[in-house]
């Protein structure tokens, strides 16, 4: 129910001289009970200062009666007087008598009582020297007042006055005493304690032994304090809290003053009831608040009129606003009379009724041109949805795109009719598990949406007649100016045509990967065998031209290479193999790799390695991309004779490669798009140079994929640094071939040193271990026999002279057994030559070291007879349509490898029935299918065969799982055959002698 306005303004009248009464009363509140606390603390204070002063008064007069009387006992002559002398003065009447009602006693020097006032059995005689105010007393020789204490004879709770009864000379030769009974007699009378409060509480403490001294009432004993924190006053007093501090006791406040006595060191306090205390305030506050009552109602009362009077006019303005609105019509002929508020009302409301006029035929405008707007959007489907998924606009496209007329749908359907169940249901699938909540129904279009602001989405619609249409579908949530979301709005776009062309040029790049690679490649390798002296020395105008033709196909491999990788890179394609690999041996092959073409132009190649043990997860075919574009580069812009460094370095689990050159430097305005696909400097001398602009944009690329980053900095005229970042994954002080070897889970090479000098032993040993081989050492040649007859070595370094066997022996021993025949030896001899005469050519497989021992030549030595003998006698099995390309990769191979060429599936399957081979070197494009149909055949016939992939396109991840190996044909070069064949047999080897063992 909605309250009336004037209702209101007297609610808000009321309320305010409400607030402003409280705040007046709490005020006031406080002052007074501030005030009166005030009060009570002064009177609270003056009272016990009083009564403090007439306790001291009290001790003060009952030490001076005792002293005066103390003067009696004493003889003219100095003397304590006699026992029946003290006798008769103490039942004497006397000032003395009168201030110690409950007894007085006189001591000897000795403590001991010997004359009383007040008769107790068995008090005379006795000695009181164990009493501390005795000793302290006889200290002092002053006067003592004791704490309360039990009387040793008489049983109740005392206090005794001590004087001491000093001689001529000063000397103690008695004591006077006087006694109060504290069950009888108080320390202060009660007539004395003028309280106008009956409740007051006053208490006497003596804190030094935590008893009570006294209190209005009498006791029997001496009562011990209660524990701290038990007794809210007994705490306050022990304090000695100021006058005025309120303390709750026993579920009541009290306001208290406390004194401590000077002679006796006592606490006095006085406590008085709290609400006692203020009760004058309490009823001055009554009084001003039925005051303050009255005077709110007075003002409530005038603005009930006020407000009735402003609201009257208003009231009759409404009643017409009503009227209006009822008959769907807004004038503008409101009377602007009345007071200055009405006045502007009216003439706010006549402006009013002009603008929504206005705003009625923009409003109106605006329809009518999103509605043309949503129709001239013939070839896009526009679908608008409320948040429970219903449809409430369908456009003209829409209707083009799926048969269904606008009628259809708006108001009855939702978006989902219009796809396949299939899609919607992987789409709820896999949004159910990314988010961990089930995902279904409309929400599958706009969970996305609603979470990121728009989602874009490959979806199929289905059209009325049943065929699909292919789209892509931007969902975007509509919210009102709250932020809520009201609705959702789909525009999809027809991507047949886009699926087609995508279709076309995938096409036609797999025509280009094969079609041009493939004699692109018979070509470069033929040119490259010539070039390099595989068929003798060429004339000088033949090695001339071959150079030049030989130098642009590898131009051009690398223009279609580059335009084909940043096409895969673009559409997601580009595999990645990522190994865990050291990356000196990367650097090194690079910089290797790009020696040929910086001495061309003169320009050093240097290598500044600061990152020992480094090991990086790359695809060692993309680093190698990577370091080639950036050599390349560098190597290009230096000028003849320059430097370029390739510098490597760790840094916060960081690996930073840096390629640095001495050439022109970089235009600041071209660094923004140094990166940038086909962009190249502007400068004459840099488009003097040859390149397609698309280096960097791939290195970026691979680099980024590779989870690293790439950056650069250039100083006109100075040169350029290049440099990427990639996460370190380990360093190690030495990376050696063991760990190497260990890491990759193939066992290292076995080698046997016979040698009879153990230093020379000893020494080889430490040499082949640090390189990473296994060694065994034999110091006979009959103990190097029976080791070779018991275990399998992949070398031996033997050593001419032996004490039983000769050197000589022992190679036409092992030459003549068939398995050690093959078995590399190297020999390791002060008598070389000797040695090589006396062998005659007799035995092969055989090198040649002279002591003393070079290690570097020593590691080399075995390194190559380790390889050769792994390279000899493999058979390989080349599928190959392309007669050129077989030709040439079967030169690239040379002599270390026994290669058949099939050039159809059905010849390739006749061949792996009828022979076996080590590797099977594999096409993908046959001319009777695909060569991924061979694969299975040969792990079913040939399991120990090692497949490689020889194609001109890159494989998926899937394809790479199938085989041990993939070569791109646009990359292959002598090495990379060979490598790649060496490594899968060397796998195979290793695998096959681990079985054994």
């Amino acid at each position: 129910m909605k309250v009336p306005l004037s209702v209101r303004i007297v609610l808000l009248v009321l309320i305010t001289s409400g607030i402003l009464v409280g705040g007046i009363v709490l005020t006031v509140q406080k002052l007074l009970v501030s005030n009166y606390e005030t009060i009570v603390a002064e009177r609270e204070s003056a009272e016990i200062n009083r009564l403090a002063s007439e306790l001291e008064l009290s001790q003060q007069q009952r030490i001076l009666g005792l002293e005066s009387f103390a003067l009696r006992l004493v003889t003219d002559a100095g003397q304590l007087r006699s026992d029946q002398e003290l006798q008769s003065l103490l039942q004497q009447p006397s000032v003395a008598s009168e201030l110690f009602p409950d007894g007085l006693l006189v001591f000897n020097a000795g403590v001991t009582a010997i004359a009383e006032s007040r008769p107790v059995p068995g008090r005379l005689g006795a000695n009181y020297s164990d009493r501390f105010h005795f000793q302290l007393a006889r200290q002092t020789k002053e006067s003592v007042i004791s704490e309360p204490i039990m009387g040793r004879t008489t049983g109740v709770p005392l206090i005794s006055y001590l004087q001491p009864i000093l001689s001529s000379n000063n000397e103690i030769i008695g004591y006077a005493s006087g006694i109060l009974d504290l069950a009888k007699t108080p320390l202060l009378a009660s007539q004395n304690l003028t309280e106008t409060e009956s409740s007051t509480t006053t208490i006497v403490i003596d804190p030094r032994h935590r008893l009570f001294v006294s209190m209005r009432e009498r006791f029997d004993a001496p009562q011990p304090l209660p524990d701290e924190g038990t007794d809210a006053l007994v705490d306050a007093a022990l304090s000695l809290s100021p006058a005025g501090t309120v303390v709750e006791y026993q579920q009541q406040r009290y306001i208290v003053a406390s004194q401590q006595l000077d002679s006796v060191g006592w606490i006095v306090l006085r406590a008085l009831p709290y609400n006692e205390a203020i009760a004058p305030a309490q009823a001055s506050f009554r009084q001003f608040l039925f005051i303050a009552l009255i005077a709110m109602a007075l003002v409530g009362l005038i603005g009930a009129w006020v407000a009735r009077s402003l609201m009257r006019p208003l009231e009759k303005m409404t009643r017409r606003i009503d009227s209006m609105a009822d008959n769907s019509r807004f004038d503008s002929d409101f009377q602007e009379q009345g007071g200055p508020e009405v006045a502007a009302l009216a003439r706010a409301m006549n402006r009013l009724a002009n603008e929504r006029k206005s705003a009625e035929i923009a409003i109106h405008e605006a329809e009518r041109f999103l509605y043309g707007v949503l129709e001239a959007a013939s070839e896009v489907s526009i679908i608008a949805t409320d948040s429970a998924g219903i449809i409430t606009a369908f456009n003209k496209g829409a209707e083009n795109m799926l048969g269904y007329s606008k009628e259809d749908m708006v108001g009855k359907q939702t978006p989902a009719m219009l796809h396949l169940k299939s899609e919607l249901d992987v789409r709820a699938a896999q949004l159910s598990a990314e988010l961990k909540r089930p995902v279904e129904g409309f929400k599958v279009f706009v969970e996305k949406a609603e979470h990121q602001g728009s989602e874009t989405r490959g979806w199929t619609y289905v059209h009325k007649d049943g065929h699909y249409v292919p789209i892509s579908l931007v969902v975007t949530p509509m919210r009102d100016s709250a932020g809520k979301t009201i609705g959702y709005l789909g525009i999809g776009e027809d991507i047949t045509e886009r699926q087609r062309a995508e279709k076309l040029k995938n096409e036609f790049i797999s025509t280009v990967s094969h079609e041009l690679r493939t004699p692109l490649t018979s070509i470069s390798g033929a040119l490259g065998l010539m070039v390099g002296g595989a068929f003798g020395e060429l004339p000088e105008k033949a090695q001339k031209l071959l150079t030049t033709a030989h130098r642009n196909s590898k131009r051009l491999a690398l223009l279609i290479n580059d335009l084909l990788d940043i096409e895969k890179i673009a559409a997601g394609k580009l595999h990645f193999d990522m190994q865990r690999q050291p990356l000196l041996p990367l650097v090194e092959q690079a910089l290797d790799s790009n020696r040929h073409y910086s001495s061309d132009r003169g320009v050093t190649l240097t290598l500044d390695y600061n990152a020992p043990g480094a090991l990086v997860n790359v695809d060692q075919q993309r680093l190698m991309q990577v370091l080639a574009n950036l050599l390349s580069n560098a190597i290009k812009f230096s000028p003849d004779g320059g430097e370029v460094i390739l510098r490597a370095v760790t840094s916060d689990n960081k690996l930073i490669v840096s390629v640095i050159d001495s050439g022109p430097g970089i235009a600041e305005s071209f660094y923004s798009q140094i990166f940038q696909r086909f962009a190249q400097a502007d400068s004459s001398d840099t488009r003097a140079k040859d390149g397609t602009g698309l280096g960097l944009a791939i290195t970026r690329e691979l680099v980024e994929q590779m989870g690293g980053r790439i950056g650069f900095e250039s100083t006109k005229g100075k040169g350029s640094r290049f440099f990427f970042e990639l996460p370190l994954i380990q360093t190690a002080a030495n990376t050696s071939l063991q760990a190497l070897l260990t890491s990759d889970q193939h066992p290292a090479p076995h080698i046997l040193v016979v040698e009879d000098d153990r230093d020379v032993a000893n020494l080889l040993s430490i040499m082949l271990s640090e390189a990473g081989y296994q060694v065994d050492i034999a110091y006979s040649g009959s103990e190097a026999l029976t080791r070779l007859q018991q275990a399998h070595y992949d070398l031996i370094s033997l050593d001419l002279m032996l004490p039983d066997i000769s050197g000589l022996n022992i190679i036409r021993i092992l030459r003549e057994q068939p398995n050690t025949a093959d078995l590399p030896i190297v020999v390791v001899s002060a008598k070389v030559e000797q040695g090589r005469l006396a062998i005659n050519g007799d035995a092969t497989n055989i090198d040649w070291l002279a002591k003393p021992i070079d290690q570097h030549q020593l590691i080399d030595m075995v390194k190559r007879k380790l390889s050769t003998q792994h390279e000899q006698y493999l058979r390989v099995l080349h599928v190959e349509d392309d007669l050129d390309l077989h030709e040439v990769v079967s030169a690239m191979a040379g002599d270390c490898f026994t290669f058949e060429a099939a050039h159809t599936l059905k010849d390739a399957q006749v061949r792996l029935k009828q022979q076996t081979f080590d590797v099977v070197l594999l096409d993908i494009g046959l001319p009777d299918g695909s060569g991924w149909e061979l694969v299975p055949q040969i792990r079913a016939c040939q399991p120990d065969a090692k497949v490689v992939i020889l194609s001109g396109a890159d494989m998926t991840h899937q394809q790479h799982d199938q085989v041990e190996a993939v070569l791109l044909k646009s990359r292959l070069s002598t090495e990379t055959l060979i490598d790649g064949i060496n490594a899968r047999i060397q796998e195979s080897r290793s695998t096959r002698s681990t079985f054994k063992k």
